[in-house]
């Protein structure tokens, strides 16, 4: 494991380390020491893994991607960047769907499901540098053939081996993840925030569905509609209005089963 990923040749620098605290973490450390963006941090195993809201994962199991992607920050960056982690996340169900043939759904902001378990996320964080933001860091936690626990999360957590009958060979997988994940990202210099509202619709979990949001101390009740071009999830209420709840702190619930 890992040595077909360590002798393969990618479009930039990926850094291997076999246990690391979290890949964010040394991604950062190593941009404000210097290093150049971007590169990738991959790690066998990481021991302090953190996602969305604080939330805590077991990263210490191998047979899952721990990864970072150190980002330059570009003007096309600078003038999306609310809309940044949902497009790669989008992305990459796009091509989980095609390369496994596997109904692959996204949870507004960031979450990647299959039949309603989660099975990946996205965490985007600034780097910044006397007061100054240097970089960014994308991080993705994509479970392959093995289920971790992740504390609180609101729904099931699963990995790609349990949908699929083929038995995977995790290096071949992360090696085709790590590639579409370079040519994503390339590819976001030439978005157009109003084709990829459209193309998140046919991916989004809560789309058409009841949802209710409590986000500071008020109630919202309503039918998802999807994002709009600043990354904010859209509800239909049902006096035909419709409203934009930013990334945040908003709770949310709905039913997956339907």
């Amino acid at each position: 494991m890992f040595d077909k990923i360590l002798n393969t040749t990618f479009a930039i620098p990926v850094l291997f380390n076999l246990q690391t605290r979290s890949t964010n973490i040394d991604a950062k450390e190593m941009l404000k020491n210097g290093q150049c963006a971007p590169f990738i941090v991959l790690a066998k195993q990481q021991l302090a893994s953190y996602g969305q809201h604080g939330r805590h994962w077991i990263g210490n199991i191998v047979g899952n991607l721990y990864l970072s992607y150190a980002l330059e920050i570009t003007a096309t960056l600078q003038n999306h960047p609310t809309i940044f982690t949902q497009y790669v996340a989008i992305e990459f169900c796009d091509m989980l769907s095609n390369k496994f043939s596997i109904d692959v759904k996204i949870k507004w902001p960031n979450d990647v499901l299959i039949q309603s378990k989660k099975i990946g996320g996205l965490l985007l964080e600034v780097v910044r540098k006397e007061h100054s933001i240097i970089s960014a860091v994308l991080g993705i936690g994509i479970n392959i053939l093995v289920t971790p626990r992740i504390d609180n999360n609101p729904y099931p957590i699963s990995c790609l081996q349990e949908f699929t009958n083929i038995k995977l060979d995790f290096d071949d997988v992360s090696i085709d993840l790590i590639h579409a994940l370079i040519g994503i990202i390339e590819s976001f210099e030439t978005i157009n925030p109003r084709s990829f509202c459209e193309k998140w619709r046919s991916f989004d979990c809560m789309y058409g569905k009841n949802i209710t949001v409590m986000i500071q101390n008020s109630l919202i009740r309503g039918i998802g509609d999807g994002i709009n071009e600043l990354g904010k999830l859209t509800i239909l209420l049902s006096d035909g209005k419709r409203v934009a709840i930013p990334q945040g702190n908003a709770k949310i619930s709905f039913d997956y089963n339907i």
